[in-house]
């Protein structure tokens, strides 16, 4: 062992360019390992781990166990614990019970160890981060949230005033909209309500096989000035599943950043049918419609012609997540290609984002998530936040343009007319069979 090492000094991992002798500044979730400022930089300028979770490590720091949270999930863990040794014959971070489990053998009771210091317990670093959580705290308990629009698309708000009371934000405030899509039942409300308002139950949440969000649900995230929009579920019992995805796809026409839950051990079709006939019915209905706000309503800030980034969030329990197995590849590329194979270009989207998370024991881990969002919710370059007159304004425009009653019959994608304009066929291609009443 080094005298840095053995003076409690962290040295890199990697030695992928510094040779193993720089001290660690940064820790990779998903390389598995600390790495000095040189490493973590070179390292990370791969495509395929641009999008890897790093964070800037404090004095005294000690990583997770690499084993718990691996592929051979520990069963006597409940959840993530801090290592006690690193192999360094197999790279790895070791808990004491993952090194005494997968150590007892002949051959790997001979591998080299080096121990990390004590993990300090997170109470004993003083009071300030505990003064920080409660102030978070007391702002989110002030929050609820409200029907903003029923499953009829009819608006439960008086006026841009009383969405603005309702929010409880100021009048010129800059904000952007959030918007989560998913099928009914995989956890869109509880993951809202993780990721935004650290558990509190803003949306409503239930166990039972009933939708318990009918509708358009929306709150106001104080901490990262969001308008957080909860949506109906996909693929739920009801009698108008075609006036369900018109909804739906207004919510998705003024929000700035789309999160597509899915909690399956595959990513499956009618998840890039459903953004493909999204992307669709975007650019050939509400992109026009959108700019051309300004005038209409005589607002000061211009509209995107382009439509919202998206995040695919995706919870496995018993796969891997995608891309791990091709670790040349990275995960965007291979969801395009899905989206090649089914003839669909979501061309109308800024950009769309895989965000994965393994959850071998409950909890599930939403702290990826949020650090996807917090990034794109920082770049303006194509979506720019505004304030919530105008966010109501936009809403209304998507309201007025799909608000007719379409008696077509919508058979796994979106029908044109529901849009106010039928011409006869679905963005598929497919033939209407309804007529619509406008």
């Amino acid at each position: 062992m080094s005298a840095q090492a053995a003076a409690g000094t962290l040295l890199c991992q990697e030695s992928y360019a510094c040779g193993g002798s720089d001290q660690a500044a940064y820790e990779c979730d998903e390389c598995g390992s600390l790495q000095c400022v040189r490493c973590e930089v070179e390292l990370h300028r791969q495509e395929r781990m641009r999008n890897h979770d790093r964070v800037r490590i404090a004095p005294g720091h000690v990583p997770f166990c690499d084993s718990c949270k691996g592929d051979g999930g520990c069963p006597m863990s409940g959840g993530r614990v801090r290592a006690v040794v690193r192999c360094q014959g197999c790279k790895i971070n070791l808990c004491l019970d993952c090194q005494k489990r997968t150590h007892s053998g002949v051959n790997k009771r001979k591998h080299p160890l080096s121990p990390y210091p004590p993990s300090t317990p997170v109470e004993n670093n003083g009071g300030a981060g505990d003064g920080e959580m409660q102030a978070l705290k007391a702002k989110l308990e002030k929050v609820r949230s409200f029907l903003l629009v029923d499953e009829k698309e009819e608006t439960q708000v008086k006026d841009e005033e009383d969405f603005v009371r309702r929010l409880d934000c100021r009048r010129e405030e800059l904000l952007k909209v959030v918007s989560i899509f998913g099928n009914t039942g995989e956890g869109k409300s509880h993951t809202l309500n993780h990721t935004f308002f650290m558990g509190r139950e803003v949306f409503k949440t239930s166990p039972t096989q009933d939708s318990c969000t009918v509708g358009v649900w929306v709150a106001m995230d104080p901490i990262h000035r969001v308008v957080v929009m909860d949506t109906e579920g996909l693929l739920g019992a009801g009698a108008n599943q075609g006036q369900r995805t018109r909804l739906l796809l207004k919510v998705l026409a003024v929000s700035d950043l789309v999160i597509y839950r899915t909690h399956s051990d595959r990513l499956h079709d009618d998840l890039f049918k459903f953004l493909g006939d999204a992307s669709d019915a975007y650019l050939k209905h509400f992109t026009k419609e959108l700019k051309a706000t300004t005038a209409r309503c005589g607002l000061n800030v211009p509209l995107s012609t382009l439509g919202p980034a998206v995040i695919i969030f995706h919870e496995t329990v018993h796969t891997k997540l995608l891309g791990s197995d091709k670790p040349s590849e990275c995960a965007e590329r291979l969801l395009q290609e899905r989206f090649r194979k089914l003839g669909l270009f979501p061309e109308a989207f800024s950009s769309i984002q895989y965000r994965g998370t393994r959850t071998y024991n409950p909890p599930t881990d939403f702290s990826g998530l949020l650090r996807s969002l917090e990034q794109q919710l920082d770049n303006n370059s194509t979506r720019s936040p505004r304030s919530a007159t105008v966010i109501y304004k936009a809403l209304q425009v998507c309201v007025c343009v799909g608000g007719g009653v379409c008696g077509g019959r919508v058979v796994g994608c979106v029908c044109v007319c529901v849009w106010g304009e039928c011409e006869g066929v679905c963005v598929c291609g497919g033939e209407c069979e309804g007529v619509c009443g406008l």
